[in-house]
């Protein structure tokens, strides 16, 4: 009986040794997790810290875009006064030639028709 015991008393002591091994493990796990915790709020913490700088960013990116925007409409705007004010002389111009050709087409017949019956 006495193989018997010690053989219980050192499953015992075992089992012992196995539960503190357990119970260690168990709380380098807590607090691994708990490292791991508080590393994922840093790295978050950290990500909303540059997506808020990125929304600054962006913002005065989008006040510049704006103010480009409307730089570039002015200028459109003057362009297309421009053009327009050239396009109204081109017109002035081309209606005096018409009005000019049509005038010498009409006189240079004239003459021709009178020379004609002039001579015959």
């Amino acid at each position: 009986m006495a193989l018997a015991d010690s053989s219980n008393n050192d499953l015992v002591e075992r089992m012992i040794r196995v539960e503190d091994t357990l119970a260690h493990q168990i709380e380098l796990s807590r607090v691994a997790f708990t490292e791991l915790h508080r590393r994922i709020e840093f790295a978050v913490d950290q990500f909303e810290k540059r997506l808020d700088q990125i929304d600054k960013r962006l913002d005065s990116l989008d006040k510049r875009f704006e103010s480009m925007q409307q730089s570039m409409d002015k200028r459109f705007e003057a362009a297309q006064q421009q053009m327009d004010r050239r396009f109204d002389a081109l017109t002035t111009r081309m209606d005096r030639y018409m009005i000019w050709s049509f005038s010498t087409t009409v006189a240079t017949g004239g003459i021709v028709i009178g020379v004609l019956k002039v001579w015959l």
